[in-house]
């Protein structure tokens, strides 16, 4: 252990010791005697030093919590301190280290006990530009690892030598200046900070691994290239499979072959007895061995050939079906959700599966028409209907049946809810209404009731405080609606005249405060629908013209509970000044995200860690929560669900254990 852990071990011990005697001991006993109570019999004597004591270690705590933030960020202002180099190596070897523990190739080690052989040894002296080209799979970044690793080791032994950083292209968008964008990733990856990072680029003092050229699209890579030219940096690496390097005005190429058949009966040979059997399936399949051109193919293959014995349909395909076949019932789910992650990944310029799902503008154009009849033809239209009918089952019984009618007939005011959406199939997603409905219904019960609740509370202040409330509250409503001062003072002046009318009245701010809260999520909900809907690129949505019947049955239910008709001003008044709210009610933006997670439902479902968790067991996923390649993660983006699960389906069915077969 070196001295600077040591000392961070050290100031840590320190925090969490002088720091839970700060929180836990001296300040409840300071907040009890300065409350009036008196301070434990055994810290009696010493009373007179508790707040000194107090304000000494809360100081002391602050200023170790501090320590290490402070420190860092007053060693990255100093480019040549030793630190911020020290720093780095450490970062970017537990980076590679992880790269390769995490990779598909390390998954074929721990269940083969061997690994490709992968092109040729990459020189650590780098005089021009490296490109290392080779068809897809065949390697190249496990060589730009392993090169990664040798400097590393040279960058320690020798601190006159660049740092090494491996640096993925596909995240680069051309509308980003390049050396801005590789700045901001060598601090997001490395911790390496911005003028740190610009400091050791102007001298020179960074070895850049660049990968993944062929994950931008054709037309941008020429002017990446001309980017990484411009830099004028020394030790440049660069990973494609395409000729597009030949515009650097200088480079040295190593060309990665491909694996020959002796390459592979050689690593059929080393891996005996697990992939007994596997050169006889390649010679009843002749075709396959111009697959297994590259380690990737051969990994993939030795990994399906391990998960159980199959024909021949392709180094991909086998791969994905013998992995799925092993797993959990249900296969077309498991299936449709890697796709839909592949998709994302791919728009994404990564290999990253997440379980969360990012802004729906990545993910929105993926889903199928009938998760959109069913949000929004279903379930939205059931929520808002469900909320107009607790809505007025609450006020009935509160503030009598007339005040639960004019709240039905303002609901046809509400000016978006319906949305165009077509289907062969009228009947689909009436469970999608019905749950809508009930999670509405009970959400604007709930709502009216406790602003009718807070409503009441304000009525117990002084009277001028409450008709200042009301005014205050409609002109800041009409405001917002008119955008017109004049009309937002005019309308102030009908509740004036009706508190006028009936004296102060607690009804009346009953009705506002339930008004407020139900059209505000009235109001929120149908504007954060239409917000999903327009990101659909859809006409603009319409009023639900049928909206205030779905009020009349709850008013029914409510008087013949025994809801009074009481038809009075006051209630009415204060409950139409609150639902004027719900055209100016605008959901914030993870509102609208939560919105539009439904949709997501047909092709990625709520059991999403178990279906991560299930594809990583079959090393569908490595390293975390990543693809094993590009080349995978493609296949399964364009692949059909219904037809690879089908597959996968006859496929679990053939399997019949034996003592001779392979095993996962």
């Amino acid at each position: 252990m070196d001295h600077r852990r040591i000392a961070r071990t050290s100031r840590t011990i320190a925090l969490i010791g002088v720091g839970g005697v700060t929180c836990l001991v001296l300040l409840p006993v300071a907040i009890n005697a300065a409350t009036g109570g008196s301070a434990p019999r055994v810290l009696g004597p010493y009373a007179t030093w508790l707040w000194p004591s107090l304000v000494l270690l809360g100081a002391l705590t602050a200023a170790l919590a501090a320590w290490e933030p402070l420190s860092a960020r007053l060693v990255q202002r100093r480019p040549a301190h030793p630190a911020n180099r020290v720093a780095a190596l450490d970062r970017v070897e537990r980076f590679v280290r992880r790269s390769v523990d995490g990779s598909l190739g390390a998954q074929v080690r721990i269940k083969l006990g061997v690994v490709p052989r992968v092109g040729p040894r990459l020189s650590a002296r780098i005089r021009a530009p490296l490109v290392v080209v080779g068809e897809t799979g065949c390697g190249k970044t496990t060589l730009m690892l392993e090169l990664a690793d040798r400097l590393l080791e040279r960058a320690r032994a020798d601190p006159s030598t660049p740092v090494p950083v491996v640096v993925e292209l596909g995240a680069w968008q051309p509308e980003q200046d390049f050396g801005e964008w590789l700045l901001h990733t060598l601090h997001q990856r490395y911790r390496i900070g911005v003028r740190l990072g610009r400091t050791w680029l102007r001298e020179r003092r960074l070895t850049v691994l660049f990968d993944g050229l062929d994950d931008l699209p054709a037309a941008h890579r020429a002017d990446c290239l001309r980017w990484i030219t411009a830099l004028k940096l020394p030790q440049v690496v660069l990973c494609c499979s395409t000729d597009d390097y030949e515009s650097l005005p200088r480079y040295d190429v190593v060309h990665v072959e491909p694996l020959r058949r002796t390459d592979v009966l050689d690593l059929i040979a080393g891996c005996e007895p697990r992939l007994d059997g596997l050169h006889e399936a390649l010679t009843k399949h002749p075709d396959l061995w111009d697959e297994v051109r590259t380690p990737l193919a051969f990994d993939l293959l030795a990994l399906a050939y391990r998960a159980g014995r199959a024909e021949y349909r392709g180094v991909l395909d086998t791969y994905l079906v013998e992995s799925a076949a092993r797993g959990p019932a249900r296969a077309e789910r498991t299936v449709r959700a890697l796709r839909f992650l592949a998709r994302i990944a791919r728009r994404r310029n990564d290999l990253a599966a997440r379980h969360r799902l990012p802004h729906r503008r990545v993910w929105l154009d993926f889903v199928g028409e009938p998760a959109v009849w069913r949000l929004f033809r279903r379930a939205g239209p059931g929520a808002l209907a469900g909320l107009v009918a607790g809505t007025c089952f609450a006020l009935a019984l509160d503030l009598g049946s007339a005040t639960a009618v004019v709240a039905a007939v303002a609901a046809g005011g509400l000016g978006q809810g319906r949305f165009a959406v077509t289907t062969d199939d009228r009947r689909r997603g009436l469970r999608w209404a019905a749950t809508g409905f009930a999670a509405g219904a009970a959400t604007g019960a709930a709502l009216s009731t406790v602003g009718g609740w807070l409503g009441a509370q304000a009525a117990r202040w002084p009277t001028f405080v409450t008709f200042g409330l009301v005014l205050v509250t409609t002109f800041l409503i009409t405001l917002g609606i008119t955008r017109d001062r004049y009309w937002a003072v005019a309308a102030a002046l009908a509740p004036t005249a009706v508190m006028i009318w009936t004296g102060p009245s607690a009804a009346l701010l009953t009705g506002l405060g339930a008004g407020l809260l139900a059209g505000t999520a009235a109001g929120v909900l149908s504007t954060g629908l239409a917000r999903v809907w327009r990101t659909l690129d859809r006409p603009p949505p319409r009023a639900l013209r049928w909206l205030p019947l779905a009020g009349l049955p709850a008013i029914a239910l409510a008087t013949a509970l025994g809801a009074p008709p009481a038809p009075h001003l006051a209630p009415i008044t204060g409950l139409l000044i609150g639902l004027a709210v719900a055209p100016v009610a605008r959901p914030p933006e993870p509102v609208v995200e939560l919105l539009a997670k439904p949709l997501a439902l047909d092709e990625f479902p709520l059991r999403r860690k178990a279906i991560i968790q299930s594809a990583r067991d079959r090393v569908l996923l490595v390293d975390g929560n990543r693809f094993p390649h590009t080349a995978v993660r493609d296949h399964l983006a364009e692949c059909d669900p219904v037809d690879l699960a089908g597959t996968v389906e006859r496929r679990r069915q053939a399997l019949t254990p034996t003592g001779s077969s392979p095993t996962a």
